[in-house]
C-alpha cells in the first residue's frame, strides 16, 4: 500500500502501488505539490482521524490459501497465487479483462503490480498478450478476416 500525506492541502491519499499512485496523482494535479510518505507494512491498521493524527495497531494476516471452485472442479492455488494475485484475478472482469488473459500474464512471469497496471490501462495489456502470443509462435493477424490472413 502507499499512503501519502499533503500537508499543506490537509489530505491523506492512498493506493494499492506506488506505480498507480504516481500515475493518479499526474492525472489530477497533485504531483505538484510536496507530500510526504506514510510507512506502512503488512498487517498494520492505521487510524487517521478527523484533526490529521494517526493511531497504529497491528493483526497478524492469516497464511495466504485460498481454495476456489472453477468449471473443472474445486481448485487449489496455495502454491501458485497469494491473496494479491487472486483478487486481481477475482476483479479482472470488472475492468472488462478476461481471467484467461490475466492468468496467461502471470504464468510469463508479470508480476501482480504489472497485471494491475495493466487492468488500468487496457493498451498496456493488449500489447503484452500480443507480444506472449507472438513469442509463442502465434500470429498476430489470426483474428483478421476471420482468422483467413
Amino acid at each position: 500500500m502507499c499512503l501519502l500525506h499533503f500537508p499543506v492541502l490537509g489530505l491523506y491519499v492512498y493506493a494499492s502501488t506506488e506505480s498507480i499512485m504516481k500515475n493518479a496523482l499526474s492525472k489530477i494535479g497533485l504531483h505538484k505539490f510536496a507530500s510526504e510518505r506514510i510507512s506502512t507494512e503488512e498487517g498494520d491498521i492505521i487510524h487517521i482521524d478527523r484533526n490529521g493524527d494517526i493511531t497504529r495497531s497491528e493483526f497478524n494476516p492469516a497464511p495466504h490459501y485460498y481454495k476456489f471452485y472453477t468449471p473443472h472442479g474445486w481448485y487449489d492455488n496455495y502454491d501458485y497465487y497469494g491473496a494479491y494475485e487472486q483478487t486481481l484475478l477475482d476483479l479482472c472482469h470488472c475492468y472488462g479483462v478476461d481471467e484467461d488473459d490475466v492468468l496467461l500474464l502471470f504464468e510469463y512471469g508479470y508480476t501482480a503490480d504489472e497485471v494491475e497496471e495493466m487492468l488500468l490501462d487496457h493498451s498496456l495489456l493488449h500489447a503484452a498478450i500480443n507480444d506472449i502470443k507472438f513469442g509463442a509462435g502465434e500470429s498476430l493477424y489470426e483474428n483478421c478476416y476471420g482468422g483467413a490472413y
